[in-house]
């Protein structure tokens, strides 16, 4: 199949071919149905010297329209023959000078050569089929996307006498992948956003409810002249937390929309740990809130090449966490430990604990545990911004947990970032 051959070579390609054509899944996918091959080579195995050249021509017009064309390589003769369909891929119909090896592979593009190469070559000594897709540079510049597929025939002695196989342009198929796969992108993107501003409005509201109602109250007292300071630093608290619960939603809304800087170095400097610790935990006790929060920390400092406020900014998450899941008179307890090269830094709670379905999930985006996500308010990103620094880090984190018990989790950071 290629280039215009006399009669009888047709004959002679169309029976080396038909032993093996349930085998070779090339020539399956030119043919389409094997049941029009089989009505094609009854035609051609008749005394009637015209059978050939029908056969030729139909397996022709079935390239055509599949869009399929069909190569074989004499490697002996290094005689590359290529029908006029994949002349067509290849910008060289009606140019039907001999071809070879290289004729194909300086139109293979450059930075796709040593793959094609190494494929080939591998085929040839397994003597095996192969698959492959590689971009090719017609004569006028233009890059198109070929997928190609071929196998290797050996001769009686075992050694490789002819590869024969299929190309077709998928180009334009791919180009319609790469819009699908975009307008997905646009589309998840979309339903993150709606997911976000649903989740936000909803968390949002409980606490802002909380401040307007207690500013309602003190404008009602100060206009009556009932200025008593304990009940109205009373007011003041409540829509203070409410404050703090909505800022802490925004934090984690901020650090989840920073641009990931994998890759990107670090800024650190020397920071003691048992310092910042002791300061975050300081800084909740101070709150006021239902726990006791305490530090389980060495008195001697600590000090690791960190982003203290990267770090600092996941602890109190986790903190804050901690004490949001845990009951009234329940403890959380920020522990710092170091085992060699091992730099641990613990958050224990008494709390509600985490289902087991839910632990390999606790760090993605907007997952929350089934026990919590509506009876205590978040939108499931404190984590995430948690995991994103610590691996900043080149740390990692670990959690264990028990339903009712409560739960720990660990961030382990190297000696040295």
């Amino acid at each position: 199949v290629g280039s215009p051959a006399p009669p009888h070579r047709a004959r002679e390609a169309l029976r080396d071919l038909w032993p093996g054509i349930h085998r070779l899944t090339a020539i399956r996918r030119l043919t389409a149905l094997s049941g029009h091959m089989s009505r094609w080579y009854a035609q051609f195995v008749t005394d009637d010297e015209g059978a050939a050249p029908r056969a030729a021509q139909r397996l022709a017009e079935v390239e055509a329209l599949s869009g399929i064309g069909s190569w074989e390589w004499e490697i002996a003769s290094d005689t590359l023959y290529w029908s006029d369909q994949l002349r067509r891929v290849y910008g060289t119909i009606g140019q039907h000078r001999p071809l070879g090896f290289d004729d194909f592979i300086n139109r293979v593009h450059p930075d796709d050569r040593d793959d094609v190469r190494a494929i080939v070559q591998q085929a040839f000594e397994g003597r095996s089929a192969f698959e492959i897709d590689h971009r090719i540079v017609l004569d006028d510049g233009a890059v198109r996307h070929i997928h190609s597929r071929g196998d290797v025939l050996v001769g009686d002695d075992g050694m490789p006498t002819r590869m024969l196989g299929s190309a077709q342009d998928v180009t334009d198929a791919r180009a319609a992948e790469e819009v699908r796969a975009e307008e997905n992108r646009r589309q998840a993107a979309g339903q993150a956003r709606d997911e976000v501003l649903s989740l936000l409005a909803h968390d949002l509201r409980s606490p802002l409810a909380v401040v307007v109602g207690y500013v309602q109250l003190l404008a009602r007292n100060a206009r009556d002249g009932r200025l008593e300071v304990d009940r109205m630093l009373g007011y003041v608290g409540r829509i203070e937390e409410s404050a703090r619960q909505m800022t802490s939603l925004l934090d984690d809304l901020l650090a989840d929309a920073e641009p990931d800087s994998t890759g990107e170095p670090l800024e650190t400097e020397p920071t003691d740990l048992v310092s910042s610790i002791r300061r975050i935990v300081g800084h909740h006790a101070a709150l006021g809130g239902p726990c006791e929060i305490v530090a389980d920390v060495p008195e001697a400092a600590v000090v690791r090449e960190v982003n203290g406020p990267k770090l600092e900014r996941a602890l109190h998450n986790l903190v804050s966490n901690a004490v949001k899941y845990s009951p009234d008179g329940g403890r959380v307890t920020v522990a710092l430990a170091v085992d060699g090269e091992d730099t641990r830094i613990s958050v224990s709670d008494s709390g509600l604990g985490i289902p087991s379905p839910d632990l390999p999930l606790i760090f993605e985006r907007f997952h929350r545990g089934a026990n919590v996500a509506n009876r205590v308010s978040g939108i499931g990103l404190g984590l995430t911004s948690v995991l994103r620094a610590v691996d900043a880090h080149g740390g990692r984190i670990e959690v264990s947990s028990v339903v009712g018990e409560g739960s720990t989790f660990t961030i382990h950071l190297p000696s040295r970032s």
